[in-house]
């Protein structure tokens, strides 16, 4: 094993184990899905050196992800069945797992489908999609990512009236992303498409990159790695990072 192998992708400190990257827990087990889709999931999955603060003491974070992404309304039905099986059985002995808001059903064709409207902890995700990003930026380059990362996704915009500033950024700066992704001319990776698959920029002038991950076919969310290791407070944070990031001028 040679000495990067032997740091912890994140902190750089002795690793002591490997991480899952994204975690296994987002990739059904064969017991839930095999006789389903005569597959398994769980194949050629990634793995990084890892600390025990940024492996195993991060499960529940881990779990919560696994929650927040599999119950969204639009996935594959990979996720659609990983929600009744996996899901459905850490909501029984963890009923605070999600914030559910409102119970409703969803008319689609005209089938009717049980919906729970879910509060999402935006800081929780953040950390885990950082988390994954910085994971995978380890091993493709083999190297810590020391900069700052900027998680964007749909799934953050706010309802409250009070959000209309940072949904706004948040709309504007994926919208950007998605336009310069269109001529990235880099290769989409991932053993396992129908979950998870990702996707890096081209470097800029300044080293910084966009990574794309897009889990269970619907679910996008974008991480701006920059080489900035420190960024100046600003009471207008959102379009401070915005600007660092250069998605703004």
């Amino acid at each position: 094993m040679n000495q990067s192998e032997q740091q912890c992708y994140w902190c750089g400190k002795q690793a002591i184990s490997r991480e899952h990257v994204p975690p296994r827990c987002l990739f059904p087990a064969d017991k839930d899905v095999k006789k389903i889709f005569n597959q398994s999931f769980r194949s050629e999955l990634i793995t990084v050196p890892s600390c025990d603060e940024h492996n195993s003491l991060k499960s529940g974070e881990d779990e919560y992800l696994m929650a927040c992404l599999t119950a969204r309304v639009g996935n594959n039905i990979i996720a659609y069945a990983h929600t009744h099986t996996k899901l459905r059985r850490s909501l029984k002995y963890k009923k605070n797992l999600l914030q559910v808001e409102k119970n409703f059903n969803l008319k689609m064709k005209e089938q009717e489908f049980p919906v729970s409207l879910v509060n999402i902890e935006v800081p929780r995700l953040s950390y885990s999609f950082e988390a994954i990003a910085r994971a995978l930026y380890y091993h493709e380059y083999r190297v810590q990512h020391n900069g700052e990362c900027l998680v964007l996704s749909n799934m953050f915009l706010s309802q409250d009236k009070a959000a209309l500033e940072s949904n706004q950024f948040i709309q504007n700066a994926i919208l950007m992303i998605e336009n310069e992704q269109k001529h990235w001319k880099t290769q989409t990776k991932g053993s396992n498409p129908l979950i998870f698959q990702y996707q890096f920029s081209p470097p800029d002038g300044f080293g910084a990159q966009t990574l794309a991950l897009n889990f269970y076919e619907q679910t996008k969310v974008y991480v701006c790695l920059s080489q900035m290791s420190k960024l100046k407070p600003h009471k207008n944070s959102l379009e401070t990072l915005g600007k660092l990031f250069g998605l703004f001028k």
